[in-house]
């Protein structure tokens, strides 16, 4: 009986790890030409990031793969933008309300086998709180592109995501080459004339 109030927060939690789609939103200058950016390169990663240095060179050579596929080239001496960027994750809670169920309660009274004489069925109703707790970490990325002559920021995406680091290393990379790659999907960004 104890089980059937476990489920639905086991159910639950196993959804949100399963989906931890990321979420990204983006915004930029409309007053940049972006077909005029041509060549790129990195300000360095801020001290207190709390990335391991594996995700952090997956995550590095992902963008630079994105780039390149894009036409964008390092160069590291004048680059038209350069790209900054700003990790950081926080716990969270998850709360759902299942509702409340009045599901009967049944008893059965009696004795022996003697059935129907000595045997009654009662049925009364009980309140049930259905209520499933989950606590996750998200994790946030914002990614700037900032022209280097003006210094103004140019692009920015932000994502979000439930933190949930693949089993593998394999995976790891791959689950990261797909997040960079829905990340950049929207640039350079395409005007709406």
């Amino acid at each position: 009986m104890r089980f059937l109030y476990i489920l639905p927060l086991l159910t639950v939690s196993f959804w949100l790890i399963g989906c931890s789609s990321l979420s990204v939103s983006y915004d930029y200058d409309t007053q940049t030409d972006f077909k005029q950016l041509k060549t790129y390169n990195w300000l360095e990663f801020p001290r207190d990031t709390k990335v391991s240095e594996f995700n952090r060179a997956r995550f590095i050579t992902a963008v630079e793969n994105t780039l390149e596929k894009k036409g964008f080239i390092q160069h590291s001496s004048s680059p038209d933008f350069v790209i900054a960027t700003h990790f950081g994750k926080k716990s969270k809670v998850d709360i759902t309300n299942w509702g409340y169920s009045y599901a009967p309660h049944k008893t059965y009274t009696g004795y022996g086998y003697r059935y129907p004489s000595n045997f009654a069925y009662v049925q009364n109703y009980g309140v049930q709180n259905n209520l499933s707790v989950y606590e996750y970490e998200e994790g946030t990325l914002i990614l700037d592109f900032v022209d280097t002559k003006s210094r103004k920021l140019l692009w920015r995406a932000t994502a979000k995501a439930i933190i949930n680091p693949a089993s593998t290393p394999e995976r790891q990379t791959a689950k990261i080459n797909n997040a960079v790659e829905k990340i950049l999907e929207g640039f350079p960004p395409s005007k709406i004339d």
